[in-house]
């Protein structure tokens, strides 16, 4: 989505908020932000399928790296870019 457009039913612009994450838990099954605790994955509870012969390892978002949060849209964000008009870091819980 280009900043300053509306969204696909014409509605306002949806904001990104950018987490930071924090170590995977739970072999990869649980992963939060590290500066403000926002789950970023959470597979407790679940049984993940794997393919027979396929890695089973869970991907998890790299401890440090900044992840963008729209709605149910997630992303990178590499450490030297600037932030968006329609991104916002997230904040520190006290």
């Amino acid at each position: 989505m280009v900043a300053g457009t509306p969204n696909q039913k014409g509605g306002p612009l949806m904001s990104a908020t950018i987490h930071i994450a924090g170590p995977a838990q739970l072999g990869g099954l649980y992963q939060t932000c590290e500066r403000c605790g926002f789950v970023l994955q959470d597979y407790t509870g679940s049984t993940p399928m794997v393919v027979e012969g396929e890695d089973p390892t869970i991907a998890s978002w790299p401890e440090g790296g900044r992840i963008g949060v729209i709605g149910n849209a997630t992303y990178t964000l590499p450490d030297d870019r600037p932030l968006d008009d329609d991104e916002t870091e997230c904040r520190p819980t006290s």
